[in-house]
């Protein structure tokens, strides 16, 4: 008898195991992925009202996330005495934009066998070779396209000084050339590409 229970015990496992024992046995985990949604409004300027009590502002909280997805917190210490008549204001750009002066929005050059033309977050690459890959890099923050080209030629730079795209170096390396697109700081990309045009896009 001990020995027929066993035996059911034994056939029926394979029915009730689980097919990846990696897998977390809870049904309501969900992946977390880091991408940064496209359709997020910009920041324009945001007004907050004090409550009649308030007196002195003590600290702000700033709450943002990054490229990679991760979130982050910073406090910044004020202890400044305030006016409650007036709303606060939370804004980006205008007189107070950290934002150089002679920051462009609009800029282009053209290396060698390649002409880049950017217009605010977008970087329009045309060039007849075909592209072998792309990646990104940190420190410093840029962007790099292989192209297969053979023929030898030397270095080549371009300022482009249209944020957030600094300027562009052309190098070759035997078997390809390799464009590097110099950032402002860090951010995530896309690339899409039809026929000689590759557009990037930062964001």
């Amino acid at each position: 008898m001990k020995s027929s229970l066993l035996a059911c015990i034994l056939l029926l496992s394979p029915l009730i195991a689980r097919e990846n024992p990696f897998f977390s046995v809870n049904d309501s985990a969900k992946q977390v992925t880091s991408n940064i949604p496209d359709n997020v409004p910009p920041l324009g300027t945001l007004s907050y009202n004090l409550p009649d009590q308030a007196r002195i502002l003590k600290e702000i909280t700033i709450t943002y996330q990054n490229a990679d997805g991760s979130i982050e917190t910073r406090k910044i210490d004020l202890d400044k005495a305030i006016d409650w008549h007036k709303s606060l204001l939370i804004t980006q750009g205008g007189k107070s934009s950290a934002i150089p002066t002679n920051a462009k929005s609009v800029s282009s050059a053209q290396l060698k066998f390649i002409q880049m033309a950017s217009t605010k977050k977008e970087l329009r690459v045309t060039s007849a070779a075909p592209l072998m890959r792309h990646f990104a890099l940190s420190n410093p923050n840029r962007i790099v396209l292989d192209f297969k080209h053979i023929k030898p030629f030397d270095k080549e730079e371009k300022a482009l000084s249209a944020a957030p795209y600094t300027n562009a170096a052309l190098t070759h390396h035997g078997t390809f050339a390799r464009a590097t697109i110099m950032l402002d700081g860090r951010y995530d990309y896309t690339l899409k590409q039809s026929g000689n045009t590759i557009v990037l896009k930062c964001k």
